[in-house]
This record gives structure tokens, sequence and C-alpha cells, in this order.
């Protein structure tokens, strides 16, 4: 199955699957906030890779922050431009923005629907379009089993996995990928679980305070995240 496909369905009729990505997206944001009242004045120019339902969009201009996308669905930067946002169609390995042009970087939930060499190219693009001293963050799937996550298409036959992945990272696979360019230094890296407190029961709250306490301690099972801030040298 296409991989454009996959992306055009979760941008239109799949798109309410992004509702769970709203704890790790405040997360980021709150880290890119801290990071940006430390070091600057003035008022940051952002670009999210990987659109989503738009929810990072909206909170970073609603702090009147310079926001632009990329995605490489025309639906998803349809919405965000419908939004009032600002964003091109595009392919992480060719980003369509100019040398060293933004202060952060979000790529959450990215990397890992990458081939080796897009995986490669983006890193690089990225480190391009990032100012010296910016930010690049994100998340990717901690430790992914993509084999129990493929679905067979009734059509044709053909085997895929149902998100799209390619890649599946534990820490030392995902440090080695960021080290990729010499001037790109690991701020923080980490396996973190995200949870919504508000849409859970009492026992759905009882077991992911356990689970957040399990991986806090280092025991990690399954559905947590790797965390990683990255900052360009200057």
């Amino acid at each position: 199955m296409s991989q454009q496909l996959i992306w055009d369905y979760f941008q239109d009729e799949g798109c309410e699957s992004f509702s769970g990505s709203i704890p790790r997206l405040k997360f980021l944001l709150n880290q890119a906030e801290k990071l940006v009242n430390n070091h600057s004045n003035s008022v940051p120019t952002v670009l999210n890779i990987g659109v989503g339902n738009g929810w990072l969009e909206k909170n970073c201009l609603s702090k009147g922050w310079n926001t632009y996308s990329l995605d490489p669905s025309e639906v998803a930067i349809k919405k965000i431009e419908e939004n009032g946002g600002q964003g091109k169609v595009g392919m992480i390995e060719n980003i369509p923005y100019d040398y060293e042009t933004f202060d952060v970087i979000f790529c959450s939930e990215v990397l890992e629907h990458l081939k080796d060499e897009q995986l490669d190219l983006g890193l690089k693009e990225i480190n391009r379009v990032l100012v010296k001293g910016g930010y690049l963050m994100g998340t990717v799937p901690f430790n992914e089993n993509l084999q129990s996550n493929q679905v067979v298409c009734p059509d044709c036959g053909k085997l895929f996995h149902r998100w799209g992945h390619h890649q599946s990272f534990n820490i030392h696979s995902l440090t080695s990928k960021l080290s990729i360019n010499t001037n790109l230094q690991i701020e923080r890296i980490k396996a973190i679980y995200f949870f919504s407190w508000l849409s859970l029961n009492w026992k759905g709250k009882l077991m992911s305070l356990i689970k957040k306490t399990l991986s806090i301690l280092g025991v990690h099972g399954n559905n947590e995240n790797i965390l990683f801030i990255v900052r360009k040298l200057a």
C-alpha cells in the first residue's frame, strides 16, 4: 500500500486517531516554550513536520509564534491554511524552506515512517533549515515490534504496516541516527510514557500511573515513546 494513501486517510476519515497525541504534543510545546524563553527575547519561528490534527500549530499560533507546517498530504496543509496557518506540501528529505530559517523544529511520530535513505536525508535537511543554537524536538515509538503491526491488504494480499512505519528505535539506535550530523548535539533523550488523564476512567488512571512510575524507574513496556531534544551548535 502507498505511504501517501495511508497519510491521506489519516488526515481525512481517520483524523480522530490523532486525539491521543495531545499529551505528548503538550509536553513538547512546554519544552519548546522553556527553551525559547531561556535563550531568546525575540518571537521564535517554528516548523512542525507532520501536521496530525493541527493541535500543535493552533497552540503555537496562540502564543504569537511564527508558525509553519510541512506535510506530504495536501489535505493536511489545506486544513492548516483554513485555520489561519502557513504550510507547504513536501517531504522531510527535501524541505522547501530556506537555510537557517527555524528556531525550533517539531518532529513528533515522523521518523519511524521513513526508510533509511529518507531518514538520513531528512536529518540533514533539518540541520540545514535550523538556525545555529536552534532546537529539534520530537518523539518516536519506543522499541516497536514492527512485525506485530503488519496487516494484509484484502484486495491484493500485500503485507504492510498498519500506520506505515519502517523504523523501530531504541535509545542507542536513535542516538546513532541523530548523531549523523556532527553539529547536532543531543541535549536529552529518554523513554517516556504519555497518557491522557481526563479521558481515562478510574481503572485506566490507576494503570497509567503504575505504568508511568515503572517507566520512570526504567522498567519499560508497550506504548512508550522516546523523547529527543537536539540542539544545533553555533
